[in-house]
């Protein structure tokens, strides 16, 4: 009895989700079970993250008395979240029988699974991964779906060769996204546009003087003693923030610009990187002081970014934060942000100073004779680029670069090697506790 409730149940679920179609998210039963739920997830659903191009198949095993208890889930793709063909513990899954909502169903669980695959938190059936081991295999899903997973091409196959034929049409990545129906904006003229801009400044400006009149208020109220002590030290919080928040901003707003010049200049010499992983950009400080207001802000941040390391490298101080929203360009990801401490007797300019791309892929960060063959090939491909090879012999992650001159920026350097910074302090770390 209970069975049939769950079949009735679940054949009225895969109608609904047959008629009010999700984008990226195909679900059919097995006909010889339907309380085994097959999925696919893609598309718009994972822009702007590490998944994004990616292609999952997994399943969901719904119990006998369903929609009273919720089901299991798995993920029989790789990638680089969840351990591949095991449990999922999440709320919505049988680990969490005691969280269960029988009005949550097919739909909110994949939602649900989707929102839990964006973040960081550990359970069982989850991993631990670098945004670069995720792009990895975000960029192998389609092809392992396609060639390695029977089921997943028995019931998604036409959806699943309409992606491929999509993506033989281009090699960038990740793939172009749709271009979506342009909605005409209704015109406005031109008097009324201005007029709305500086009623907008001029709000802006007035509630800036209002926050500048409170904050006087509050230091002139403030007390002595251990009220006072609490104060200053919430000032400096306040102001801690507000830097930081101003130099996300900056980031933000400056990052798109740099990685477009560097690319656009390097492609005028038959150099094409738009398809290598961008791991990290460099983030060059003129002083001492800006470097420990810098860091120190960052490392106070903890909504937005976190610490990856902070060493000494060469002589100097150089900081590794990942951001937790990364920056966006052209539909790729810059999540790690390196910040140096200035060279003694060095003068430099604070900015934007270099980027680092991913062009290969080697077991380890160790030095070797694959990081030496795959730097040289990618040398002798691009005779035409003038390459400096100091970094080539290092003990970890060797590198070869270029410095190109660019607007607004100045004299940058490119760089290329074979593993993703986060993956090298990673590497660096587990050394450390090894020994």
């Amino acid at each position: 009895m209970a069975q049939a409730v769950a079949i009735r149940r679940l054949k009225s679920e895969y109608a609904n989700l047959l008629k009010n179609k999700e984008p990226g998210l195909f679900v059919k039963p097995l006909e010889t079970n339907f309380l085994h739920a097959h999925f696919i997830l893609y598309g718009s659903i994972f822009y702007d993250t590490p998944y994004e191009g990616g292609v999952y198949h997994g399943v969901l095993k719904f119990p006998s008395n369903y929609p009273m208890k919720p089901p299991t889930v798995i993920l029989r793709t790789p990638s680089g979240r969840f351990e591949q063909d095991k449990k999922i513990c999440f709320s919505m899954s049988d680990f969490h029988p005691e969280l269960w909502n029988p009005m949550w169903n097919i739909r909110s669980i994949l939602v649900g699974l989707v929102s839990f695959m964006n973040s960081e938190e550990i359970t069982t059936g989850g991993v631990r991964a670098t945004d670069a081991h995720r792009i990895m295999c975000a960029k192998s899903s389609l092809k392992f779906c396609i060639e390695k997973d029977t089921l997943a091409m028995e019931l998604f196959r036409e959806e699943l060769q309409n992606l491929l034929e999509q993506r033989c049409q281009g090699s960038e990545w990740p793939p172009e996204r749709p271009k979506e129906e342009e909605v005409e904006k209704p015109q406005m003229e031109e008097k009324t546009r201005r007029r709305r801009i500086r009623d907008r400044l001029k709000d802006k400006e007035e509630q800036e003087k209002t926050n500048e009149i409170k904050e006087e208020e509050q230091q002139s109220n403030e007390g002595s003693g251990k009220n006072a002590a609490r104060n200053k030290k919430k000032r400096e919080k306040e102001k801690r923030k507000k830097f930081a928040n101003k130099f996300f901003a900056t980031l933000e707003d400056q990052v798109p610009t740099f990685l477009q010049r560097i690319e656009s200049h390097l492609l005028k010499q038959s150099l094409d990187v738009s398809s290598f992983y961008a791991d990290h950009v460099c983030w060059r400080t003129e002083s001492m002081e800006e470097y420990l207001e810098i860091v120190n802000a960052l490392k106070n941040s903890v909504d937005n970014c976190a610490l990856l390391i902070e060493s000494e490298v060469g002589g100097r101080s150089i900081a590794n934060f990942k951001l937790k929203k990364p920056i966006v360009y052209n539909s790729r990801l810059v999540s790690v942000i390196e910040i140096p401490a200035p060279k003694e007797g060095r003068n430099y300019k604070s900015g934007l100073e270099h980027v680092e791309y991913v062009i290969g892929n080697a077991p380890s960060p160790v030095n070797s004779e694959v990081h030496k063959d795959q730097l040289q090939k990618f040398m002798e491909n691009y005779t035409q680029i003038r390459w400096n090879t100091k970094a080539d012999d290092k003990e970890i992650n060797p590198d070869v670069s270029t410095k190109i001159e660019i607007e607004d920026f100045g004299e940058c350097s490119v760089k290329f090697h074979l593993v993703a910074l986060e993956e090298v302090i990673e590497f660096e770390l587990r050394q450390e506790l090894e020994n």
